[in-house]
């Protein structure tokens, strides 16, 4: 397979657009809505015209199914007090009723890839998302679809605060979506002194003779079926089935546009090094980059292999490597707090923008008593847990 662009090219993001735009039913089958292109500084951007109100849809495109299903499903899997997850698990309830009942569990997702992790950017602005915003505003009027909300997310902190300040400013109400963890310290060597560092490193250098990294611009077809079975055991399987249902479409779009960079890790025979092509893979790593931030929006490993092979291990150690190679941050998105956190990263909240000034005052009304509720009760909680 080929693809014409580097991993630093801008290109290949307004390719995997165009496949967006025409294929997107075929990627994600959880996630099944129309993608449309707008454009943003000039540069061409997808929506996502979610209208089902459909709560088991993904959380990548639903802010129903975020503090929903996903977010009950997340409860089962972090250290809670008996006491309160019943709580937290009623105040999701309440959220996905109100939502639903309201009409406000669809929405118009702008600049959304269809990953966890959304990067945008550094000449992203505030002036020019209200511009783009006040245009899908009459797009949606015309569509018969003015009820709908319009959601930016993946705002950080770290990397957005002047756009944050500026749109909460002009109108727009930010509710907190995830902890996410961000490794700013990539450039200075001295990342690599973390105890759990060296042990990663020491597990690729003892692993490296025996195993092969595998470039997806070269995988078979067998890999990518590989791929996105590896991928399902680990998001859809043993973390919430609420994560992106990818396709195996999917997966090789992204690489044939140069979208992601995709890594399959495979063991060798050893009896036989010139069978290594034919050993399936044991694990997979997808990056995206946009200039100097990176991602690893796709993961998975044969979760049946010994732990001694460290494969999670390794399969982050490659985003890490590769995030050093080029001295920038990588954005390791949220979840397994405490082993990036051994890594360097720190933690952030991440937010969502949302535009509902043409709603209705009541449904106004919904989004900021939910705002209130999860700032009061649940956001102080994920910190100070910092899952």
């Amino acid at each position: 397979m080929q693809n014409n662009h580097s991993l630093d090219s801008s290109k290949h993001w307004q390719d995997f657009v165009e496949a967006l735009c025409t294929q997107s039913n075929d990627f994600v089958n959880n996630a099944p809505f129309q993608v449309t292109s707008t454009l943003i500084n000039d540069e061409k951007v997808p929506v996502i015209w979610n209208t089902d109100n459909d709560p088991q849809t993904s959380w990548i495109a639903s802010l129903l199914n975020s503090y929903g299903p996903y977010a009950r499903a997340e409860l089962e899997l972090i250290d809670t007090s008996r006491y309160l997850r019943p709580f937290l698990a009623g105040l999701s309830y309440v959220a996905q009723l109100l939502m639903q009942i309201s009409g406000l569990g669809s929405g118009i997702f702008l600049d959304n890839w269809l990953v966890a992790t959304n990067l945008y950017p550094s000449n992203r602005s505030a002036e020019a998302i209200l511009i783009t915003v006040k245009n899908l505003v009459k797009e949606a009027y015309d569509k018969n679809l003015s009820h709908l909300p319009i959601i930016i997310r993946s705002l950080t902190p770290i990397f957005h605060a002047d756009i944050i300040n500026k749109l909460e400013q002009n109108g727009f109400l930010l509710l907190p979506i995830r902890q996410v963890w961000i490794a700013s310290n990539l450039h200075d060597p001295s990342w690599r002194r973390h105890a759990d560092v060296k042990r990663d490193l020491y597990i690729e250098k003892k692993y490296a003779s025996q195993s092969v990294w595998v470039a997806g611009t070269d995988f078979t077809d067998d890999d990518f079926e590989r791929a996105f079975f590896l991928y399902n055991q680990l998001y859809r399987e043993k973390y919430p089935k609420y994560n992106p249902a990818y396709s195996v479409s999917f997966f090789k779009t992204a690489v044939q546009t140069g979208f992601m960079q995709l890594y399959g890790l495979r063991f060798m025979n050893q009896s036989d090094s010139t069978a290594s092509a034919k050993q399936s893979l044991s694990g997979i790593v997808g990056i995206i980059r946009r200039e100097n931030v990176f991602a690893t929006p796709v993961l998975g490993y044969d979760l049946e292999q010994p732990m001694k092979h460290g494969l999670y291990r390794r399969l982050m150690l490659k985003g890490f490597l590769e995030t050093e190679k080029y001295q920038g941050i990588l954005h390791c998105s949220a979840g397994a707090g405490n082993f990036k956190a051994q890594r360097g990263a720190q933690f952030y909240p991440e937010f969502a923008a949302i535009w509902m000034q043409h709603l209705p005052s009541y449904r106004q009304t919904i989004f900021k008593t939910l705002s209130k509720v999860i700032n009061t009760f649940i956001t102080p909680y994920a910190a100070k847990k910092r899952f």
